[in-house]
C-alpha cells in the first residue's frame, strides 16, 4: 500500500499563523484509546490559559457561560458553556447543552456536538500538527480533585457519510490513575484501539470508560522519561505532581496520531473541504447513569478519586505542537475505502 509521508521537513516549509505552542518530542503519555495524554506539568511545559492567552485559539468548550473568551473562526462552532461552579450541574456533555452559535451557517453543524468544517480547521492549524489541551479545574480537597472525561471525534465526509471514529476512553479499566492500576497505558499504542462509533461505556469503578483526570501522580524520574508509579513505591523521587492547575493553565495535550494523519491525508487530497466536518461529542463529571451527585461513585470520598464537575471552568481547545515521529497519511482512495467501510460496520451494527 502506497502512503504519503511528510516529516518534520515537509511541515516547517508551511507558511504558518502561528507557530507550535509546545515541543511534546521526547515527552511521556499515557494512551487512552485512540489518544495520547501527554501530562504538561510532569513534560516541564506550561501552557497559560487565560482567556487573554486562548482568544486566537479554537475553543471548544470554556466557562464563563462561554462569553468572554473567544469568537471562533467562520466554519466552526463557538464555544460550548461548562458548568459555571459549585452551583451549576456536576456533569457536562455537548449533548445535553445549547448548540453554541457560530460567526455564519455552515453544512455538518449538529445540534449534539462541536463541529467544524475541514475547510477551517485546515486554514487554522496551517500545517500544524493538531493537539487538544485541557484545563482541570476541580477542588482542591483530596478525593474532590479528579473528574470523569470521555470524548468522541467523527470525521465526516461530503455526503456525511463516516470516514472515522476516535475516542478517548478508559477502554473498560479501572476508574484509577495510570499509577494505581487504572486504565490507560503509558506510552501505548493507539492503533491498537478501534472506536465501534458507540458512546461511553458508564459501568462502576472496576470498569468504565470515563478516564480519570486531575489526580496527583508520583514519578520515577531515573529514566529518560518521567515513569508514573505508586506514591508508596520506593522508586517514586518525585510528587505528588498536582493536575488540578485550575482555570488559568493546561494541565493536558491530548494527541491523536491517527487523526492528524487522516487529516493530513484529506488535506491533501484535493478534495472540497467546506463540506467535510469534524465533530468532537465531550463529556465532562459524573454522568448521571453512575448516580446522584452525592452518590459516593460520584464524590469519591471512599475511594479516593471523584468523579463531579465541582467547581467550573473547565476549558477543552484546540492549539498545536511539535510531536515526535511523522506522519503516516494514507492516500485519498484508502480514506475512501476505509470510510465505506465504517459505513458498513455502522449499518450493520443498527
Amino acid at each position: 500500500m502506497k502512503r504519503l509521508m511528510i516529516g518534520a521537513a515537509g511541515l516547517a516549509l508551511s507558511l504558518s499563523t502561528h507557530a507550535a505552542l509546545v515541543d511534546l518530542t521526547g515527552k511521556g503519555y499515557v494512551t487512552y484509546g485512540d489518544f495520547n495524554s501527554y501530562s504538561l506539568p510532569i513534560a516541564g511545559l506550561d501552557v497559560n490559559s487565560t482567556p487573554g492567552q486562548i482568544q486566537d485559539f479554537v475553543v471548544i468548550a470554556t466557562g464563563s457561560s462561554g462569553q468572554g473568551v473567544n469568537t471562533n473562526f467562520a466554519g466552526m462552532d463557538n464555544a460550548y458553556a461548562t458548568p459555571s461552579g459549585v452551583s451549576g450541574s456536576n456533569y457536562f456533555s455537548t449533548g445535553g447543552e445549547a448548540d453554541p452559535d457560530q460567526v455564519a451557517d455552515f453544512t455538518g453543524d449538529a445540534d449534539a456536538t462541536w463541529d467544524t468544517t475541514l475547510a477551517a480547521l485546515e486554514t487554522y492549524l496551517d500545517g500544524e500538527s493538531m493537539v487538544f489541551y485541557f484545563n482541570n479545574n476541580n477542588l482542591n480537597g483530596a478525593n474532590e480533585q479528579s473528574l470523569a472525561a470521555w470524548a468522541q471525534v467523527t470525521i465526516y465526509d461530503d455526503t456525511g457519510g463516516i470516514v472515522d471514529i476516535f475516542d478517548f476512553t478508559n477502554d473498560g479499566g479501572a476508574y484509577a490513575l495510570v499509577s494505581e492500576g487504572g486504565g490507560g497505558t503509558f506510552m501505548g499504542d493507539p492503533s491498537g484501539y478501534t472506536s465501534d462509533g458507540s458512546g461511553p461505556m458508564v459501568g462502576d469503578n472496576d470498569s468504565t470508560d470515563y478516564v480519570l483526570s486531575g489526580g496527583p501522580i508520583c514519578v520515577d524520574t531515573d529514566g529518560a522519561i518521567p515513569v508514573p508509579v505508586s506514591c508508596d513505591n520506593p522508586a517514586a523521587d518525585e510528587g505528588p505532581v498536582n493536575h488540578n492547575l485550575g482555570a488559568d493553565e493546561a494541565a493536558y495535550a491530548i494527541v491523536s496520531p491517527e487523526l492528524n494523519a487522516l487529516l493530513e491525508g484529506l488535506f491533501g487530497s484535493g478534495s472540497d473541504l467546506s463540506d467535510y466536518t469534524m465533530s468532537v461529542d465531550l463529556r465532562l463529571g459524573c454522568d448521571p447513569a453512575f448516580g446522584m451527585a452525592d452518590d459516593e461513585i460520584c464524590t469519591g470520598a471512599e475511594s479516593g478519586f471523584g468523579k463531579n464537575v465541582n467547581n467550573g471552568y473547565e476549558q477543552l481547545f484546540i492549539a498545536t505542537a511539535v510531536l515526535d515521529e511523522p506522519m503516516d497519511i494514507p492516500e485519498p482512495g484508502v480514506l475512501f475505502l476505509l470510510g465505506s467501510g465504517l459505513l458498513f460496520l455502522r449499518w450493520r451494527s443498527k
